[in-house]
């Protein structure tokens, strides 16, 4: 929850500065400044959660192979939104989309192997070779 107020309070202030710079180049340096120590400060919250993931895999049993396509895609969902969003925001909506199609593309090609899996198992059930 502290993580969220001072993440709070720099984009707010970042936005109140911001206003009041007349150069759109120093506003867009300014919120890239801003995105970063935003950035900085969740580092401190994403150890927890690797912490927490590699345990959970730990006490399932999922093999590692199952799991490392899944947090690659989660990471490759929130690099192309935070991307795609001040790409957007800046004014290039272009570039946004395809941002966001090349995540996605990527979000699928790191998912192939899980994908072979499923499609392994299936034909197994169903009794294929």
């Amino acid at each position: 929850m502290e993580t969220l107020w001072k993440a709070a309070i720099v984009g707010i202030l970042t936005v109140i500065f911001s206003g009041t710079l007349q150069k759109k180049e120093l506003m867009v340096v300014l919120s890239l400044g801003a995105c970063a120590v935003i950035a900085l400060m969740l580092l401190d919250v994403l150890r927890p959660i690797l912490d927490f993931l590699k345990t959970l895999r730990n006490m399932s049993g999922v093999d590692k192979a199952l799991m490392e396509p899944m947090l690659k895609a989660i990471g490759i969902g929130l690099l192309t939104n935070i991307s795609a969003n001040v790409c957007a925001d800046a004014g290039h909506s272009s570039i946004a989309k395809l941002i966001e199609l090349c995540g996605a593309m990527l979000a699928i090609y790191v998912s192939l192997p899980l994908l072979e899996m499923v499609l392994q198992t299936v034909q197994r059930l169903g009794g294929g070779s």
